[in-house]
């Protein structure tokens, strides 16, 4: 509600212009009691005019400092001001030599260490046979020792016996054959290549029969110390290849894990080369506008050093100061309208702050507004007016208001008598303002004059058929 000092000032103010400048064709004239005269008009609603009370700056709806993550001197930028840019794309590039100098070099490191790997796999391999070999010589050398010591069975003494025997058949049979066959030579009966097989065939059957007659003697005698001992050296050394190829392949595997190991860093170590590669290379983070740029070709460019900034202008934003007062009339998704240079848009509420700010005492409330044709910059200035629910109101002159001091009245003109009526009143627009009650639309008021009626002038005889509509 409006204070009634200003009330009365407004009414004054206005009164008085109103007086000396005319009235609205759309009333009527006529001539009160008092002599003075006075116009009259009939009430009705209006469309209720937005108070654009409130400004503020617009801004990027999503905007990014884009720095450089390496350093170095940049080779050339590949944008300007107001360029748009899809998300990634290349902003600047760096000087790269020495990146690439660190990456080949990190590359040749993990290609040593690679190899290492692989070396120190085949060891272990070679060591696994080794093992596996020496393990077999173990069993055997140990077989033969258990043999040693357990002497000849029976059965292969039997055995022995029996080649002896069958050694001794043959040998006497191919000496008595050796025997005629001499005679026979001698005789002119066989050839010489016949009688020389003939003695040849004794002197094998006698060394068969003495190799048999040797195994059946070391058979009963059994292994002596000496073969046992060799026998008993075979093990030990067979053992020994095995602890050998077990040390062998332990030393593999460490060397194995060393390398290994030697391959992880070298990896790591060319990951982040080929990343500081990767980074010299600026891009934007996302879609939108080139709005700012702080580089040019040739300077140097530090890491962390912004370079340019890139922001969504398609949507902007604006914060606005609303007096903590009337933040409780403020609600997400609310409409706002956003006037710049005699051109509204709608916005839409996106954001109300949670707290104060301490040197204005207002409350930011953001609004997001379209920008279709990215004609609307950031930087203007705006001024905004929150969209009422009620889109008309029923409005009056301000000159037709009376306020001495109580509450505020007009002066309706009924049956022509000017009938003094107390009104509550509302905002204030457009020089006009707004009844809350008191009137209603179609009710006659009087709007010019009506600071010298009283209640109960007469306005004429004519007044209420000659009154008319006040247009548009």
């Amino acid at each position: 509600m409006l204070n009634r000092t200003r009330i009365k000032m407004l009414v004054t103010g206005i009164t008085l212009a109103m007086v000396v400048s005319g009235c609205s064709s759309a009333s009527e004239d006529t001539t009160a009691k008092s002599g003075q005269p006075v116009q009259i008009q009939k009430v009705k609603m209006q469309p209720l005019t937005n108070e654009f009370n409130l400004a503020g700056t617009l801004q990027a709806s999503n905007q990014t400092a884009v720095s450089f993550e390496a350093n170095g001197r940049i080779l050339n930028t590949t944008v300007e001001v107001g360029d748009q840019v899809r998300k990634g794309a290349v902003l600047a590039q760096l000087d790269t030599s020495t990146y690439q100098l660190e990456l080949a070099r990190a590359k040749t490191t993990m290609e040593k260490a690679k190899a290492g790997i692989s070396q120190a796999d085949a060891s272990v391999q070679s060591a696994q046979a080794s093992i596996h070999t020496a393990q077999s010589q173990i069993n055997s050398a140990q077989s033969k020792l258990q043999e040693l010591n357990n002497g000849a069975k029976k059965q292969e003494i039997v055995q022995a016996q029996n080649a002896v025997t069958t050694a001794t058949n043959t040998y006497n049979k191919k000496k008595a054959d050796a025997a005629r066959s001499q005679s026979l030579f001698q005789a002119g009966a066989v050839s010489l290549t016949e009688n020389e097989n003939a003695q040849l065939e004794v002197t094998n059957a006698q060394k068969s029969l003495s190799d048999a007659q040797e195994q059946l003697s070391l058979l009963l005698a059994g292994a002596s110390q000496e073969q046992r001992a060799q026998a008993s050296d075979g093990v030990d050394q067979a053992r020994a290849g095995l602890e050998s190829a077990r040390a062998t392949q332990q030393q593999g595997l460490a060397s194995k894990a060393q390398a290994q190991a030697t391959y992880k860093d070298a990896l790591t170590a060319y990951e982040q080369s080929a990343l500081a590669l990767k980074k010299t290379t600026l891009t934007s983070p996302i879609a939108g506008v080139v709005i700012e740029k702080q580089v040019s070709d040739g300077q140097l460019g530090s890491s962390g050093s912004e370079a340019f900034t890139v922001g969504n202008i398609s949507t902007l934003k604006v914060l606005l100061p609303v007096p903590d007062s009337e933040i409780l009339s403020w609600k997400k998704d609310q409409k706002v309208n956003i006037s710049l240079y005699n051109e509204i848009r709608t916005g839409t509420v996106t954001q109300i702050y949670p707290s104060t700010n301490s040197k204005t005492g207002s409350i930011n409330v953001e609004v997001s507004i379209p920008n279709p044709e990215l004609n609307w910059k950031p930087g203007q200035v705006i001024s905004a007016a929150k969209s009422m629910k009620q889109n008309e109101a029923l409005l009056v002159p301000v000159e037709s208001v009376i306020s001495t001091g109580n509450d505020p009245y007009v002066f309706k003109a009924v049956n022509g008598k000017a009938v003094k009526t107390p009104i509550k009143l509302g905002k204030v627009t457009n020089n006009q303002l707004e009844v809350l009650s008191g009137l209603q639309a179609g009710d006659q008021i009087v709007t010019q004059g009506a600071g010298t009626l009283f209640n109960g002038d007469l306005l004429g005889n004519d007044v209420l058929g000659k009154s008319e509509e006040s247009s548009e």
